[in-house]
């Protein structure tokens, strides 16, 4: 698999790197959970009844996404109280082993790096304050606000990084750890590698269209210094 990394890496001038699982676990802190289940409340609180769908919802951004569809008129409240618990979330996240190698390698290897993430900008930014990365980033681009319909898979955030780093897409690579993100790198026209950390996931990330998959972040550093 690492020759096959390599050459991906080979391919592309520029890096797109998913935030929630490549870079930290946003909401190891602050469980999921709980704050999907807070916007719901906040919902029902606003005088929204919920879809059964939305009810069973443990994901804050599929909540997000759903709110839009069925209180389009609440989408800008949910999300600003989202933004705050996801910078709050930010606070006590925890760093994915190695991606401080794999950063370097980056820079080593002149590939920029640029985030892109369905989370909020305010919440990226704030993680990457606190964990000393912000240097080793060339930009950020979080989830649209107000539109969560361009949220990965939807083309958009990848293309603006794209501009970001004055590449085309076609001579990027998207690394990230779900089947959104790999359906956006193909709506985008760019390569992609699953980063796939949890049991299971090799398997749904290759079917979602992955040209490759790792579970390990030093694995990609690896990768990226054997592509020089």
């Amino acid at each position: 698999m690492t020759e096959a990394l390599t050459e991906i890496f080979r391919q592309s001038r520029a890096v797109l790197l998913d935030f929630d699982g490549p870079v930290c676990s946003v909401f190891a802190g602050l469980p999921a959970p709980v704050v999907a289940a807070r916007l719901k409340q906040l919902l029902q609180d606003e005088g929204a009844e919920l879809p059964q769908d939305v009810a069973e919802l443990d994901d804050p951004l599929k909540v997000l996404r759903r709110t839009a569809f069925f209180a389009p008129s609440l989408v800008d409240k949910v999300e600003t109280v989202f933004i705050g618990y996801e910078v709050e979330a930010a606070g006590c996240a925890e760093i994915t082993p190695g991606v401080r190698e794999f950063l370097d390698a980056c820079a080593e290897a002149n590939r920029p790096v640029v985030i892109v993430s369905n989370n909020s900008e305010p919440a990226i930014e704030s993680f990457l304050g606190l964990a000393e990365l912000k240097e080793q980033v060339a930009g950020v681009v979080g989830r649209p606000i107000g539109n969560p319909a361009e949220m990965k898979p939807h083309p958009r955030s990848l293309l603006r990084a794209c501009e970001m780093a004055d590449v085309p897409p076609g001579e990027t690579v998207l690394i990230g750890d779900s089947d959104f993100d790999m359906q956006a790198a193909a709506n985008a026209g760019a390569l992609s590698i699953a980063y796939a950390n949890a049991p299971g996931k090799e398997a749904s990330l290759a079917k979602a269209g992955a040209n490759a998959v790792t579970s390990s972040m030093r694995e990609l550093a690896k990768a990226v210094r054997a592509s020089r």
